[in-house]
């Protein structure tokens, strides 16, 4: 298993409208420009910027004038908040490995399979939580 897409792509879609402050843009951003600027299909657009929208990092407006903006400071968000909102805590690993074989050793060697890819996956949420939007901001525009 893997994450989705989606997710590489909203960390995109949020640098996106944040780079807008950066340019002292502070109107809406409509979904149509973000979707036409970032490649990204209008329908996978809407149902990233939902799900962002659920957890606070961007805000919505309809309207002519209406758009998406960010709900709050570049430097508050976080990746692993941009994960948690689109990947709603599925795991990277699937660590049930349903053997059919019973004994001490498929079972000690799923567990230890188990612990490992339990602890890789908390290592890089660890980082993601490091980064923040305000980060990659500074990394693009050097």
């Amino acid at each position: 298993m893997s994450y989705s897409l989606a997710f590489s792509q909203s960390i995109i879609t949020v640098l996106f409208v944040a780079d807008k402050i950066q340019q002292g843009i502070y109107d809406f951003v409509s979904t149509k420009e973000l979707s036409d600027s970032l490649n990204i299909a209008k329908p996978s657009a809407v149902k990233i910027l939902q799900n962002l929208n659920r957890a606070g990092i961007i805000e919505t407006r309809e309207g002519a004038k209406g758009g998406v903006r960010l709900a709050t400071s570049p430097s508050e968000i976080t990746i692993l908040d941009v994960f948690n909102a689109i990947e709603h805590n599925r795991p990277l690993f699937r660590r049930d490995l349903g053997l059919h074989i019973a004994g001490k050793k498929p079972e000690s060697g799923q567990q230890a399979i188990s612990e490992l890819l339990g602890s890789a996956e908390e290592a890089m949420k660890a980082s993601l939580e490091e980064t923040t939007i305000a980060d990659l901001i500074t990394k693009i525009n050097r």
